[in-house]
Parts: C-alpha cells; sequence; structure tokens
C-alpha cells in the first residue's frame, strides 16, 4: 500500500466500530421503548379495570341497599341482619376505594408505583365488596324461590313425612327381633334411633303445620325457617332410622364371623388335643391341657344356643383365648421338634463316641508304660459319660451327655499320644 494511505485501515476499523455501539444502542433503545410501552399499557389496563371495578361496585351497592329494605319488609331484620352486615362492610370498602380515587385524580402528583398500588387496592376492595353482595343477593334470591313454591313444598313435605313414619314400625319391629339375638349392649348404637326418629318427625310435622297455617292465613310472615327446620328433621328421622338397617347388617355380618372364628377354633384344638396326648414331656402336656380347658370352656360360653350375642366383643373373647392356645401349642411343638431331633442326632453320637473311647483304650493299652494319669483319667470319665448317655430317657440329655464323653475320649486320645511322642 502507498505509504501515504496507511491511516485508511484504521479509519475502516473505527468506523466498523463506531457502527457496531451504533447499531447495540439502537436495539437497546427499541427494548427500552418497547418495555416502556409494555409497562404504561399494564398500567393504562389496571387504571381502566379499578375504574369499572369502583363503578360495578357501587351501582351494586345501591342495588343491594334497596335490596335490604325489601327483604327487611318480606322476611323481617332477624333473617336480614346478616345481609345488613355484608352491605354495612361493603360500603366501608367503597368509600376506602373511592378515598383512594380521589388520591389519583387529584392535583398532586404521583409516582408510577403509587398509581400501580393504589388501582390495585382499589380492584381488590371492589370486588370483594361485589362477592360479598353477590352472594347474599343470591341467598335472599333463593329464599324467595322457597317462598313461591312454599304450597308445593309443604305438600311433598307431608308426603315425605308420611312414608318415613311407616317405616317407625318397621324399625321398631326390627328391633324388637334384634333383641332375641344380640345382647343390650350389642344394640345399644341403635336402642334409642326409633324414639329420637319419631320426636324428630314430631318436630317437623310442627314446623311443617306452622308454615301451612301462615300460608292459609294469606300472613305476609315468610314460611322459609320453618321449611328448613322441617326439612332438617324430617333428614334426622331417615338418618336415625337408616341407621338401624345397617346396624342390623353389621350385626349379622359379625355373627357369621364369630361362627366362622368359632369353626375355626374347633380345629385348632383338635390339634392341640393331638399335639397334648403324643407330647413326651409332661410339664409341656399339662401347660397344654390347662389352655386348652379355657379355650375350649369360651368357645363352649359362645355356642350357647340361648346366649344373647354381642359379634364384637365375643370375636375380641375369642381372639385371646385362641392366641394364649397358639403360643403355649407353638412352644410345644418346639419342645417336642427339639426331642425328636435330638433322639435321631442321638444314635450317631453314641456310635461316635463309642467308636472313639475304643480306639483311644486300645491305644492306652498298647503303650502302658508311658502313658499318664492324665490320660487315663480322661479316659475313665469318656466312659462314665457314655454310659450315663446310655441309661438317659431324655434324647436331649442324652446327647449333650455323649457329646460330652466324645469330648473326654478325644482330650485322652490327645494326652495318650502327646505322653508317647
Amino acid at each position: 500500500m502507498n505509504g501515504d494511505l496507511w491511516w485508511v485501515p484504521s479509519v475502516i476499523v473505527i468506523g466498523l466500530v463506531v457502527a457496531g455501539v451504533w447499531a447495540l444502542v439502537g436495539v437497546s433503545r427499541r427494548r427500552t421503548r418497547a418495555r416502556l410501552g409494555q409497562v404504561s399499557a399494564a398500567a393504562t389496563e389496571l387504571e381502566r379495570s379499578a375504574s369499572s371495578s369502583l363503578v360495578r361496585a357501587d351501582d351494586l351497592v345501591q342495588d343491594a341497599t334497596d335490596e335490604l329494605s325489601f327483604a327487611i319488609a318480606q322476611f323481617g331484620e332477624s333473617a336480614t341482619r346478616e345481609f345488613a352486615a355484608a352491605l354495612a362492610t361493603s360500603k366501608l370498602q367503597l368509600s376506602d376505594a373511592f378515598a383512594l380515587q380521589q388520591k389519583l385524580d387529584d392535583a398532586v402528583p404521583d409516582s408510577a408505583q403509587e398509581r400501580t398500588r393504589w388501582n390495585q387496592q382499589i380492584v381488590q376492595l371492589a370486588d370483594e365488596a361485589t362477592t360479598r353482595l353477590g352472594n347474599q343477593a343470591r341467598n335472599f334470591t333463593a329464599k324467595r324461590g322457597v317462598e313461591r313454591n312454599a304450597p308445593q313444598q309443604i305438600d311433598e313435605l307431608h308426603r315425605r313425612l308420611d312414608r318415613v313414619s311407616d317405616r317407625v314400625a318397621g324399625g321398631a319391629n326390627t328391633l324388637a327381633r334384634l333383641g332375641l339375638s344380640y345382647s343390650a349392649a350389642a344394640l345399644a348404637p341403635i336402642s334409642g334411633n326409633v324414639g329420637r326418629a319419631s320426636a324428630a318427625l314430631r318436630a317437623a310435622r310442627t314446623s311443617a303445620v306452622a308454615a301451612a297455617t301462615r300460608l292459609e292465613a294469606a300472613s305476609s310472615e315468610p314460611v322459609g325457617e320453618q321449611l328448613q327446620s322441617a326439612e332438617h328433621a324430617l333428614f334426622q328421622a331417615t338418618q336415625l332410622l337408616d341407621a338401624i338397617e345397617t346396624g342390623e347388617d353389621q350385626l349379622h355380618r359379625g355373627f357369621a364371623n364369630l361362627q366362622k372364628a368359632l369353626d375355626a377354633a374347633s380345629s385348632e384344638l383338635a390339634e392341640a388335643r393331638a399335639l397334648r396326648d403324643n407330647h413326651e414331656e409332661s410339664d409341656t402336656s399339662a401347660s397344654l391341657n390347662h389352655v386348652i380347658t379355657d379355650a375350649a370352656a369360651v368357645q363352649a360360653s359362645l355356642r350357647e344356643p340361648k346366649r344373647l350375642n354381642d359379634p364384637a366383643v365375643d370375636l375380641v373373647t375369642l381372639e385371646a383365648a385362641m392366641n394364649g392356645l397358639d403360643s403355649i401349642r407353638s412352644e410345644a411343638r418346639n419342645r417336642q421338634l427339639r426331642l425328636d431331633n435330638a433322639r435321631t442326632a442321638l444314635a450317631g453320637a453314641l456310635l461316635t463316641a463309642r467308636s472313639q473311647i475304643t480306639l483311644t483304650r486300645d491305644f492306652v493299652a498298647g503303650n502302658r508304660v508311658r502313658v499318664q494319669a492324665a490320660a487315663r483319667t480322661r479316659l475313665a470319665e469318656a466312659e462314665r459319660q457314655l454310659a450315663l448317655a446310655v441309661a438317659e430317657s431324655d434324647p436331649v440329655t442324652a446327647l449333650d451327655t455323649a457329646r460330652r464323653a466324645m469330648t473326654h475320649a478325644t482330650d485322652a486320645d490327645a494326652l495318650a499320644r502327646y505322653d508317647v511322642h
């Protein structure tokens, strides 16, 4: 390149750097403007929502004020007390919301954060007031529906009362029949249901008659509360009578389970008696006999034909008796198994001990001069233990004794060989 143009590359590089920086600045500005635009749009939408919520809440408060006056005239102050309290609370919230809106509209400059916070509070206050009054309005709309349909509801209520009344006699018969098979304790959860159901039905009829009387007299007093009381009492009576039927099913299922448990107990007692009669240990047989006697007595008492049953309690009683039997029976089986295993091992232990004693005795006899007293003492003890093992009637004790004889014989052999060498 000509020496006079040495500066051209530098200018190009600088130009590229400046262009890149300018492009980055442009992108950053566009992003900032977009973000600010989004923030501004969100703030505008929040202000619009706050204004709309405030207007809606104000309209609803005005409507609710008129609605409360009508409700008091129709249902009385007692029935509208909750409505009045809800309206008072909503009015306070609405007043707070208007105060915040005034701060937004006055000439005092507000920061963006303050305007956002206040608008959010306005939305919250207005929506809470709207929801509360809306719920109350729906409640009284439903109550007016009840009043309009009261004649039909009273007719249907009387028909349902008659049907449930017919069930009272059936419930009483069911309890009388159950009393022939089940104890008073077993029937205690449902024994008073007929009386309570009858009382609830009387209360329901009283409320239904009071409602009908008001309608016939063309009274302006509402009948919704009387109808609600009648419905509640009728529901209670129905539940009480249903409980008798459910209780009967549960008692019968419990009795069936008890019979199965008693049959299973018979099988377990038969096995326990066989184990008792064939067991080799008298103490164990005596222990088995004791628990067998107790369990059999419990089983026999639960099978008495004229006995009044309480299936839940009876099952617990039987299980306790059979658990005691199972514990002793398991222990007896283990002890018998130990005896059988010992008897099987005893023959081999005696044979091994005799063989070792014979070998040691022959070795000592062949080396009398050099074998000392220690070896001879061990051999004599081995012979004594072997004789005891042969004479012992308890196979477990005999096995242990035979093993001791083998140990002494082995020790005698080792000592004798040490003396000889």
